[in-house]
């Protein structure tokens, strides 16, 4: 029986793992940068109008749904935003019907 035995390179002679992209340091762990807590100062004053708050949601929903957003898309999601709560629930309620 013939072992390959002798194509195997011993540990310590293996060079030392050379880190070409440099994700390895103090302010890394495991190859993933350590990001600072938000700064509440930094945050964008003043709560959302309900069309605002409606288009999010629409976009929230079609985001689940895998749906991606084609040319002239924003014009329909802001008209279905302004006719009110419920019209937007309908179509949410018709975005998340799994038939």
């Amino acid at each position: 029986m013939h072992t390959h035995s002798d194509t195997l390179v011993p540990a310590a002679d293996v060079p030392p793992v050379r880190d070409p992209y440099g994700l390895a340091g103090p302010d890394r762990r495991d190859g993933d940068y350590l990001l600072a807590p938000p700064d509440p100062a930094a945050r964008v004053g003043g709560p959302l109008g309900p069309a605002d708050r409606r288009r999010l949601d629409l976009h929230a929903a079609l985001t689940i749904r895998g749906i991606a957003p084609r040319p002239g898309d924003q014009f329909a999601v802001n008209a279905i935003g302004s006719l009110g709560d419920a019209v937007t629930a309908a179509v949410l309620r018709w975005i998340a019907y799994d038939g």
